[in-house]
């Protein structure tokens, strides 16, 4: 098994098409002509069995607010193992990744959003109850800024000694 880190721009149409077709797999709903949800991420973690992509992981690097405070994050998006190679901790590798990267770089936090949470809580991620506000994007167009909970979606990792506060999270931008 080989794992790569790649910046986004780097990503060559050969495996902006393997991306897309692993998270069409993975996720039934995932838009049908894009290798990204809402905005291309900084940069992706994917893991190769041979040539075959059996796993990917996107992030985002952002500036975000907690309550007027400002916070680096690495935000997780797209988080999938093809059927085939799960339960091989191909997930946990790149979240054991990411967390080194982000504490060699001072990032204060990985973030995301999930609703199955029991891989993220085995990897000492923690739900916050913040109510958040980020632009609302579809089909590469904004729509507006909307302020809400995210229901006990929101989990975070402190990679740093940087608190996570109780008020409002700024996404500055779209969720991931």
């Amino acid at each position: 098994m080989k794992i790569q880190r790649i910046e986004e721009y780097k990503i060559n149409s050969i495996y902006h098409i393997q991306i897309l077709e692993l998270l069409k797999m993975c996720f039934s709903s995932y838009p049908s002509n894009q290798s990204f949800y809402k905005q291309f991420p900084s940069f992706r973690f994917l893991a190769f069995e041979e040539k075959k992509l059996v796993a990917h992981l996107a992030i985002i690097h952002r500036l975000i607010k907690i309550g007027g405070e400002n916070a680096i994050i690495f935000g997780i998006s797209d988080l999938c193992v093809h059927p085939d190679f799960q339960n091989k901790k191909i997930a946990s590798t790149f979240l054991d990744k990411l967390e080194s990267l982000g504490k060699k770089h001072q990032i204060n936090f990985i973030t995301l959003i999930a609703q199955d949470q029991n891989l993220y809580k085995k990897n000492g991620f923690q739900k916050v109850n913040n109510n958040c506000r980020w632009l609302i994007i579809n089909e590469t167009q904004s729509l507006g800024v909307v302020q809400r909970n995210l229901d006990g979606a929101l989990m975070i990792k402190a990679l740093t000694k940087k608190r996570w506060g109780a008020g409002i999270v700024d996404f500055q931008g779209c969720l991931f």
